[in-house]
Order: C-alpha cells, then sequence, then structure tokens
C-alpha cells in the first residue's frame, strides 16, 4: 500500500519538522493554533471567546447570517471554515453587505474559522443562526478568537502547547483554574487537565494530547473569585489519519 501522509523530513536533514509543517512541506500535516481571549472570566468554566456568555454551539447544521455592524463594511469578505453534520470539511467566503445580513450557500455544523479574506471590517462582525451568534470578530482584528476547534472527519488533532495568562486589579490573591473540555460526537465529555495557577500557566507536554476526528476541544477557565481578563493559546498539529506506515 502507497501512503501519502509521511511523518518524516522531506528537505534536507536540518530544517526542523515543525518549520516544514508550517511550510506546507509534509504531506497530511498542518499546524493549528488556538486562540481564545475574554476581558471578563468569572467563577463558572467558560471558553473564552468574543461575547461574555458561555459558548453556544449550534443543535444541527444551519445557513449562517453574516453582517457587520457597520454600514460602511461592503469592501470586505470574510472566509468561513468548519465541518458540516458529518464533520466534513466545510468553508466559503461571504461578502458582507454592512449592516444588511448575508446567508451562507453552506451549511454549518461547528465554527472553527472567521478569518478576514479582503478588506478590513470597521465594525464588529457576527456569524449566526435564529439570532444566537456563534462566532465574532471584532472590529479591526480580522480574526476571531475562540478557544475551541472542531477535529474534521479522518484527522486527528495533536495538541502540544498550551499558555494562559490572567489579570486582574489584585492578580496575586485571584487563582484561575485551567481544563481542557473535549466533546466526543457520540455524546461523551470529558474534562480533563485540570490545574490552577495565578497570573502565567505554561504547559509544553512531552509528548502530545491527541484529540480524535468529530471531537470538539475547548480551553477552558474560571476565577476563584470576581472576573478576569484572560487568555489562552495553544498550537499543535491536525494531521490526516491513514493507517500504519
Amino acid at each position: 500500500m502507497v501512503h501519502d501522509i509521511r511523518s518524516i523530513t522531506q528537505v534536507g536533514t536540518s530544517e526542523p519538522f515543525e518549520l516544514q509543517v508550517a511550510r506546507g512541506q509534509i504531506p497530511g500535516h498542518s499546524i493549528r493554533n488556538l486562540f481564545g481571549t475574554n476581558p471578563a472570566i468569572g467563577t463558572t468554566f467558560r471558553t473564552p471567546w468574543e461575547n461574555n456568555t458561555a459558548l453556544p454551539f449550534l443543535s444541527a447544521e444551519q445557513n449562517l447570517s453574516l453582517v457587520s455592524t457597520s454600514a460602511s463594511d461592503t469592501s470586505v469578505a470574510i472566509l468561513v471554515s468548519g465541518v458540516d453534520e458529518n464533520y466534513a470539511s466545510v468553508s466559503e467566503v461571504v461578502a458582507l453587505s454592512g449592516t444588511t445580513p448575508v446567508v451562507t450557500t453552506q451549511k454549518f455544523f461547528r465554527i472553527n474559522d472567521l478569518i478576514t479574506a479582503s478588506g478590513n471590517a470597521v465594525g464588529d462582525v457576527t456569524a449566526s443562526y435564529s439570532g444566537t451568534v456563534y462566532a465574532k470578530i471584532l472590529a479591526a482584528y480580522g480574526k476571531n478568537q475562540a478557544a475551541v476547534f472542531t477535529v474534521p472527519a479522518g484527522y486527528s488533532f495533536y495538541l502540544g502547547r498550551i499558555d494562559a495568562f490572567t489579570a486582574t486589579a489584585n492578580n496575586d490573591t485571584k487563582i484561575m483554574t485551567f481544563r481542557n473540555r473535549v466533546s466526543y460526537s457520540d455524546g461523551r465529555v470529558f474534562n480533563v487537565a485540570q490545574t490552577n495557577f495565578v497570573s502565567r500557566m505554561d504547559i509544553a507536554r512531552t509528548l502530545p494530547f491527541k484529540v480524535p476526528q468529530k471531537a470538539t476541544i475547548e480551553f477552558q477557565a474560571k476565577m476563584s473569585s470576581q472576573t478576569a481578563d484572560v487568555g489562552i493559546f495553544g498550537d499543535g498539529f491536525l494531521i490526516k489519519e491513514q493507517g500504519s506506515l
């Protein structure tokens, strides 16, 4: 059997494997970065994203409505990427029409990214269904920042580094609790890797944490009291699974 997925270096012997993956030189491999931030994480576990609410998820695949808060955002295009109800990767570029909603032709079950494809929105851009916002780009940011990723069918996500940061008025007396929340397509939910820290957390895994196909991983946090400005960042490899090499 011939395999086109190879976890071996392709160019020379000195260039780091991670760099070759980032350059697109290793078939079936790509880098996945997760960024999540919110200025008011409280005492209940939440996934950092743009709104001060729990991160919502669609219960079925739907056509999304994209709109800006600025009427001048008519020369801006937004790339929506995620998965459908079969967890197949899907994407669509949507040309905004200012404050007039534009509906996608593609249906989405999970949103992994909202990314500016052209122009620069001066308003907040939201992707919603039936009045509920599921992803958002803040004005002038160019991309959504939500600490969540759904693994497409046929792939696995291998999580490596995780960093978390928090800042409060009395940071030395506030404890942040971090955890990985992994939701599987069969309904199981694992809340794992929980740890407490003050101000900053750095996890550089010796061996990667595997998140299988069709699972959704969230980086979640809560504070011991009051609220805090929290940022959580992680990275890893998204690898197409193709059996034994």
